[in-house]
């Protein structure tokens, strides 16, 4: 656990500068929501999984969204996953990055959650595909994403 928040951390900052948008927390939360539909995935998020979503939201979303209370955050994203469905909460997620132009480095912070537990589970994978199609990004361009994702923690 550790080293993935040693990790985040060494990139908190170059994820942050990639954020920097007029609408900043809209594409935080929709890169949060993408990265716990991706936890989500094997059909729960357990507490660790829980736990790297918490300390990447309080990394990354220095200055952005301290406003937020991460787990009130999560227990509205488990709210809405359980209302509309996993699918289509992924696939609103990539809508919502791609209106604000920041497909990429929504989906970067997604696939940076959904590989600090062990790895990119396929079907952690497959959520982040759905977003990322969703969010205009070719098959190509979501696998280098989840592949710089998988490099941070090498």
């Amino acid at each position: 656990m550790s080293e993935s928040k040693n990790m985040l951390e060494q990139y908190a900052s170059e994820i942050r500068e990639e954020l920097k948008v007029p609408k900043q927390s809209d594409v935080f939360r929709a890169a949060v929501e993408a990265g716990y539909l991706a936890a989500l995935a094997d059909g729960e998020v357990d507490a660790t999984e829980r736990e790297v979503i918490v300390q990447a939201v309080e990394l990354l979303s220095e200055g952005l969204v301290i406003e937020w209370e991460t787990e009130s955050l999560l227990e509205e994203l488990s709210a809405l996953a359980e209302k509309d469905g996993a699918d289509a909460r992924a696939k609103q997620c990539g809508a919502t990055l791609k209106e604000l132009g920041k497909s990429e480095a929504g989906l970067l912070v997604a696939a940076l959650v959904a590989r600090a537990t062990n790895g990119v589970a396929k079907s952690e994978a497959d959520v982040l595909k759905a977003v990322g199609k969703a969010a205009g990004l070719k098959a190509d361009k979501v696998k280098e994403i989840v592949k710089k994702a998988s490099s941070l923690y090498a």
